[in-house]
């Protein structure tokens, strides 16, 4: 059975379809008026909105809009919020679950409640056995509404929705086992005014952290940020991202003259943009525990 996958980053949509033997099928990249990652986006015209995606994916051969399809949703880091910290997991799973609802209301007092949310705990043993971190991840309802309403124009059905950082090591484990298995590994998301961080230590995440940035200012930010990781013993570090990606990894082949620096990518495909979409498929083809936001 063939997946279909649909990334939304900024103004830009990109769109993976993969047979049942994981072949890619299609691959494209589509640009839009609208840039998903605005704020006013949920007040603007929906069915102009909706109309244009759909014509805007009608000529991709197989989602022409004229048989219901399943896809998996893509959605980047900016678009969500997430937070790390401290949790006592000897504590009773309701007051943990409570702690965890209490530090997102510390963000948004008034709308916490308008928030569907998910978090992993980071095994990297924080205090002691016990007290450990957590990457807490809340996505607005009101943004998961609008995304179903955009692809029920297409004619197409929201299977679940993923985060490009959290979907994109899935990519690495399928198509670097051994480093995922021997190594200490650094991913790096670079988006225009974004850099997101995670550790991957023993096959597990241990690690989450991004910073925001303007122009080039990413070099000195990288340079804190790895010197900061460095206690944590960093043996390769991936990256993949839009445009900016190219850049950071020039600097850090520089900077880091003895480290391994690689772009994730996959079978039949050197576009490390897609590598995200390519591991959102996975999961759905495998039906592995994903982030599932349901509205």
């Amino acid at each position: 059975m063939n997946t279909l996958s649909l990334g939304f980053s900024g103004n830009v949509l990109r769109v993976l379809q993969l047979s049942d033997t994981r072949q890619i099928i299609s691959e494209y990249e589509l640009t839009l008026s609208f840039n998903i990652n605005e704020e006013n986006i949920l007040k603007q015209n929906q069915k102009e909105l909706a109309r244009e995606l759909s014509d805007s994916i009608s000529g991709i051969p197989g989602i022409d809009g004229s048989e219901p399809l399943t896809a998996g949703i893509l959605i980047e880091t900016e678009q969500t919020f997430l937070s790390v910290f401290p949790i006592d997991f000897n504590e009773e799973q309701g007051n943990i679950n409570s702690h965890i609802l209490w530090e997102l209301s510390n963000y948004f007092p008034d709308t916490y409640k308008n928030f569907n949310i998910k978090y992993f705990r980071l095994n990297n043993n924080y205090l002691n056995e016990t007290i450990d971190e957590v990457l807490l991840i809340a996505i607005d309802k009101g943004k998961i509404e609008f995304l179903k309403n955009l692809c029920n124009s297409c004619n197409i059905r929201i299977k679940n929705i993923e985060i490009d950082q959290f979907a994109v090591d899935k990519c690495l484990k399928e198509n670097y086992p051994d480093d995922v298995k021997n190594s200490n590994i650094l991913i790096i998301g670079c988006k225009n005014s974004r850099l997101d961080f995670s550790m991957i230590v023993n096959g597990n995440l241990t690690l989450f952290d991004f910073e925001n940035f303007e122009g080039e200012n990413f070099r000195t930010l990288l340079v804190n940020k790895i010197n900061h990781l460095s206690s944590m013993n960093i043996d390769k570090i991936f990256l993949y991202g839009g445009d900016v990606s190219g850049q950071v990894k020039n600097f850090l082949s520089e900077q880091y003259k003895a480290a391994q620096i690689e772009f994730i990518s996959f079978p039949g495909n050197n576009d490390f943009r897609f590598s995200p979409l390519y591991g959102l498929a996975l999961k759905n083809f495998e039906s592995a525990e994903s982030i599932k936001f349901k509205g």
